[in-house]
């Protein structure tokens, strides 16, 4: 058999290793994509949930409101902000989280979250005592009015989105 001399598109195309090499490919670029939207989907999920169980006593904390978000990238942040005008912000990427705890009843407790070392920015503003910027292990936001399973399935949500986002 004489081969022809024509330029095309080379030996890979025509190879077993493009056979496989291709949809390989796209399966990996598929998954990424399915990635981000599983993390949007659990970053959105887990901010629902905090959002709903979260329980502060405004009148006695006189706080004005606090604020809960947690990014597809994996970085949630919790601020609050006070009557008096002062703000504690709490920031940190869910990929170095490390555990998650909860101390109270299904009435109102505290959901712990810590993370692998000091990667939790905090920092105040307005605060008579001066501004500060310090970094921490643990960060606490109140709850009320969560049952074991919604525990649970925060978790797995956090924990899911921590995977997800460590893996980028």
């Amino acid at each position: 058999m004489k081969r022809s001399s024509h330029s095309g598109p080379g030996p890979l195309v025509n190879s077993r290793l493009w056979k496989w090499f291709f949809p390989t490919v796209i399966m990996i670029v598929i998954m990424a994509f399915n990635g981000d939207e599983l993390a949007h989907k659990l970053a959105v999920q887990a901010k629902q949930k905090l959002s709903a169980f979260h329980g502060i006593d405004h009148v006695a904390l006189k706080i004005k409101k606090c604020e809960i978000t947690i990014s597809d990238e994996g970085f949630l942040r919790y601020r609050k902000t006070y009557i008096s005008g002062k703000q504690e912000y709490y920031s940190f990427n869910l990929s170095r989280l490390q555990s998650i705890d909860y101390l109270g009843s299904s009435g109102s407790g505290n959901l712990i979250i810590r993370t692998m070392e000091d990667d939790i920015i905090v920092q105040t503003y307005n605060d008579r005592s001066g501004n500060v910027d310090s970094m921490s292990v643990d960060m606490k936001i109140s709850l009320q009015a969560i049952e074991a399973e919604d525990l649970a399935g925060l978790q797995q949500d956090l924990f899911e989105l921590k995977r997800l986002v460590s893996r980028n």
